[in-house]
């Protein structure tokens, strides 16, 4: 899969639309195309996010070691760790997926390089909070 800069999706979606695809076929290509253009940026979030928490454990971990804490601490800040990096890895994943999706209608809808532009924006920003929320309500735990 080719990495492609951010910069260059909306000329992208503008091409797209000379070539005169079909609303679906259109809808697919620039969602793929953002997705591809995205996923960097969102790649490198996610690694950033989750070695600032592992860093958090390691540091938590050694500073327990030198206070001579009990291991049941260690074994509980070990699963809040993992429930921090599986919260961390489906809101980056809900932002990159509706980014895309946004890009598609966006680009659709309004005009091609303005459209894909806004619309990506909306989703990545709308689809972690839109998910944190529904998974709350529906499995009444903390992400």
């Amino acid at each position: 899969m080719n990495m492609i800069n951010t910069a260059y999706v909306p000329k992208f979606a503008v091409r797209k639309t000379e070539r005169g695809y079909l609303s679906v076929v259109y809808f697919f290509r620039v969602g793929r195309t953002t997705f591809r253009g995205h996923l960097l940026g969102v790649a490198a979030s996610w690694l950033v996010q989750v070695g600032i928490e592992i860093y958090r454990y390691v540091s938590r971990i050694l500073k327990s070691e030198e206070e001579d804490t009990n291991r049941q601490n260690n074994c509980e800040q070990a699963k809040v760790l993992g429930k921090k990096v599986t919260g961390i890895t489906i809101r980056c994943s809900a932002s990159l997926i509706c980014a895309s999706i946004g890009a598609g209608i966006g680009a659709c809808l309004i005009r091609p390089s303005i459209g894909q532009w806004i619309d990506c924006a909306l989703g990545d920003l709308a689809g972690p909070i839109i998910l944190t929320f529904c998974l709350e309500k529906a499995l009444h735990s903390d992400l």
